[in-house]
């Protein structure tokens, strides 16, 4: 767990401003707009990847299947387009990765049926949806913390350690608000509960229990391999043995590496990129070159950055693939969730 100790004076300072920012708006000083759709919000505490994203793409795909009108709304963190970006009609994808951002366009190529909006305003983002798509139910990704949104379920993915060492809020730790904002929540979804020793799971459940809200375990599953420029799928059992090169831009590279190395690969090199990385040229002729010193077998990659490296042609030669993670809730999450939405709301299925 990160921590920078000489910089705990600002979180204290920090925590404070959180604290007034939540109470005037649980206060109604600051106001929050209410919208005619069912609007549940995908969010975390703390900064850096939790696996929203899956989570996500599990949500969207679930209701849509179960045959609700879904929408999703999203902020396209370091995007270089500006303003509302319809990336996805739900028909077809109209945006490239430039106007979309990495994390949007993968929501559009993995949700089929379920148009995409990205604006910096999330709100705004959501207004619109429901102007152009009339949906019963938006999901608001990394919207825990966009409070100007009025949400009617608020499920928040939580790293089970996070419930026995409470870590400190920025700048001197990870977290975005403090620990105890977890009761606005009505769903927790509790991460990396299997690295932990079975006494210590069951004091992150009985952690859990201060809160109101509904706690369930989160896995997350390696699916399978996709080609990055062809797109096409490969068993898992191609990693056995290999000799791989991986290359990630995310924010926690260590968990995509370990995956990686129980699946039987032996990764030769790693190369590391900031979260949300913006590859240009360069970069990618800097990857093509490193994968041939090392002679590796595979180059392996993201979901989030293969939308952005299948652009170059001087990879499409290569073995590259990414790999395909999805979210698993526990069973009986979803039936959970399904208690939770309007009974009014009149579905049409597909």
């Amino acid at each position: 767990m990160i921590h920078f100790p000489p910089l705990a004076p600002l979180s204290g300072l920090y925590r404070g401003l959180v604290h007034l920012r939540n109470l005037s708006y649980d206060k109604g000083i600051l106001a929050s707009a209410k919208l005619p759709a069912f609007v549940i919000s995908i969010g975390n505490l703390s900064v850096g990847g939790t696996g929203k994203t899956p989570m996500t793409i599990f949500l969207a795909q679930a209701l849509h299947k179960a045959g609700w009108r879904v929408a999703i709304v999203a902020r396209g963190y370091r995007r270089e387009g500006r303003g509302t970006c319809l990336v996805s009609d739900g028909e077809k994808i109209l945006a490239d990765l430039r106007e979309a951002g990495d994390e949007p366009l993968l929501l559009a190529q993995a949700c089929p049926g379920v148009p995409v909006i990205v604006d910096r305003n999330k709100t705004h983002a959501a207004a619109i949806a429901v102007e152009q798509f009339n949906p019963q139910i938006i999901l608001v990704d990394d919207g825990f913390q966009h409070r100007h949104l009025q949400r009617d379920l608020d499920l928040v993915l939580v790293p089970a350690a996070f419930l026995l060492q409470t870590p400190r809020l920025l700048p001197a730790g990870p977290l975005r608000e403090p620990i105890m904002s977890l009761r606005r929540a009505q769903f927790l979804l509790l991460t990396g509960l299997t690295d932990l020793a079975p006494s210590r799971q069951h004091h992150v459940w009985e952690r859990c229990q201060q809160f109101e809200a509904r706690a369930f375990a989160l896995h997350f599953q390696v699916q399978a391999l996709i080609s990055v420029h062809k797109r096409e799928t490969f068993p898992l059992n191609q990693l056995r043995s290999a000799k791989v090169v991986l290359v990630s831009g995310i924010a926690q590279p260590e968990r995509f590496h370990h995956m990686i190395q129980t699946l039987g690969a032996q990764v030769v090199h790693t190369m590391r990129f900031s979260d949300h990385y913006n590859y240009r040229a360069n970069d990618a002729e800097h990857i093509a070159h490193t994968f041939a010193q090392t002679r590796g077998d595979l180059l392996i990659t993201t979901s989030k950055d293969a939308v952005k490296l299948r652009n170059f042609e001087c990879l499409a030669q290569l073995p590259c693939f990414a790999l395909e993670i999805v979210a698993a809730p526990a069973e009986n999450f979803f039936s959970a969730l399904q208690t939770a939405l309007p009974v009014r709301a009149e579905r049409v299925l597909p």
